[in-house]
This record gives structure tokens, C-alpha cells and sequence, in this order.
């Protein structure tokens, strides 16, 4: 059975009129409905999972990321985190989303398909990055990037429930190694649909932030809402990334297994 690509724009007013999040963020985030539209996917079978694991990653990749080789530990993170979950139980009850603060379509089209950006998709076809042509751009449009893909994330999750009656959560890593310079939306902005979120408490966020340039992550993760305990400050060298994303795959593993002992047989997505 395949069903339409979701409007994540009639998603967030129909959250908002449930009172699943504020009117404040359904504005804000239905400003960007057109860009998180387009990572969305419809499914092409009938799913028979009643519980779903969302795993989102936004990684930077700017030029900076270069320093020390840095975007090599991230792009071998991200796809340990896959590895991670396809040998963990629940494999065909968790569904991942990959997002760059500097999207590319060559990149992307050559690692994923035929799409301009990274589109949700079951784990059995996540994409594994590599280093050609992942560094991009040269600005760092943090807090654009990240209601990006928090509005991605309740979008889908709304869509799963309302549509399928999937119960979901999902946990999302956000990563950067500069501050937000570039870009219309305030750290204010993402604070507010981060409230929503983690009021929900189906929401985890971590953020993880590279120490370079004497940056304070802790205060950017604070102003973004993100709760001290969910905010990483790592150094600036790719041992430390690679154990921060090990912490990460570790925690969505984990969730994972606690849905799959809810799921009893299931088909794939």
C-alpha cells in the first residue's frame, strides 16, 4: 500500500489544535514546511510495527570541520550509529533521518539516490556517508538547520501516529563545531519547539559541540533549550568525537531494544 509524501505544514497545525505543541512553534516551524517537506517519504507497505524508533543526526560540515580531520571522525560516527542499530534487536521498528548544516545535492544524490537532500528511511537502507565532497559551504546556519530537523522529527512523528497509529520516540544528535552565523531563525526560536518536545517526553536532543575558537556550547546548547545533562562539549581532536558518538550510538541502541521488546513479529518498513 503506498500513501503521499506527508505535509509536515498541515502536520504542525493539527499538532498545534491537539495542544501537542504550541501555536509558537507551529509558526515557526510551518515557515520551514517547504524545505522539511522534502525529506519526507511515503511508505510502500502496510507497516505492522505498533512501536517506532526515530534516529536523527545533524552533523556540520563545514570547511572548519577539516581541522585535525575532524569531518573523517564524524562521518565514521554516523555510520557506526547505523552499524550499531542494525545489529541491535528491534532492526525493522526504527527509521533514521541524516541532515548536513550545509546541504550538497551532488553529495547527497550520490550517496542516497535520486534526491536532493536525505530523506527519512528504514534502516535497512540508511545511507553511510563518505569524505567525497562531504565538506560544504562556508557559513554555519546553526539554529536554521536544527528547526529543520526537529520539524522533521515531530513532523514524521505525528504522521506515523495519525496515519498508522505507530507510537513513537525519537532521539536526535546535533552537532557542530562553530556557533550559529548565518541563517533568519534566533536560538530563542529552536528553545521554543525544544520545550515543546521535551514536554512531550517521546523526545530525547543531544547536542554535542567540537571545542574549537574558545566557542561556549554550553551556553549555545542552554540558549537552544537543551538540558545540561544532553549537551557534550568535546575536544577538538577525533578520538573524542569518536567516543561522544559511541555514547550516542549506545543511547539509541538502547532505546531501540526498549521498543523491540513492545513489537512482537513485524514486517519491514
Amino acid at each position: 500500500m503506498s500513501q503521499s509524501i506527508p505535509n509536515a505544514d498541515e502536520l504542525f497545525k493539527a499538532a498545534a489544535q491537539s495542544g501537542d505543541i504550541s501555536p509558537g512553534s507551529a509558526a515557526i516551524l510551518g515557515g520551514l514546511s517547504a524545505r522539511i517537506n522534502k525529506t519526507m517519504s511515503p511508505l510502500l507497505v502496510q507497516p505492522s510495527v505498533t512501536e517506532l524508533l526515530q534516529v536523527s543526526m545533524l552533523l556540520d560540515n563545514t570547511p572548519s570541520m577539516e581541522n585535525n580531520k575532524n569531518h573523517l571522525a564524524v562521518i565514521e560516527g554516523h555510520n557506526l550509529v547505523v552499524e550499531a542499530l542494525l545489529q541491535a534487536k528491534g532492526l525493522d521498528s526504527v527509521e533514521t533521518l541524516t541532515a548536513l548544516i550545509n546541504p550538497c545535492k551532488n553529495y547527497t544524490r550520490r550517496i542516497a539516490g535520486d534526491t536532493d537532500v536525505f530523506r527519512w528511511c528504514g534502516l535497512r537502507v540508511a545511507p553511510r556517508l563518505d569524505k567525497t565532497g562531504f565538506i560544504q559551504g562556508s557559513a554555519t546556519p546553526l539554529y536554521d538547520r536544527v528547526l529543520e530537523t526537529l520539524g522533521s522529527v515531530l513532523a514524521r512523528t505525528r504522521w506515523w501516529e495519525d496515519t498508522y497509529g505507530v507510537q513513537t520516540r525519537s532521539v536526535t544528535l546535533l552537532l557542530t563545531d562553530g556557533g550559529n552565523n548565518d541563517g533568519k531563525a534566533a536560538a530563542s526560536d529552536v528553545a521554543k519547539v525544544v520545550e515543546d518536545m521535551l514536554a512531550s517526553e517521546k523526545h530525547k536532543i543531544m547536542f554535542m559541540g567540537v571545542s574549537v575558537g574558545g566557542i561556549d556550547f554550553r551556553s549555545i546548547g542552554r540558549e537552544m533549550g537543551i538540558p545540561d545533562e544532553c549537551i557534550d562539549v568535546v575536544a577538538k581532536d577525533p578520538k573524542s568525537i569518536r567516543s561522544s558518538f559511541q555514547m550516542f550510538s549506545q543511547s539509541a541502541v538502547a532505546l531501540g531494544q526498549q521498543n523491540a521488546a513492545m513489537v512482537a513479529k513485524f514486517g519491514s518498513l
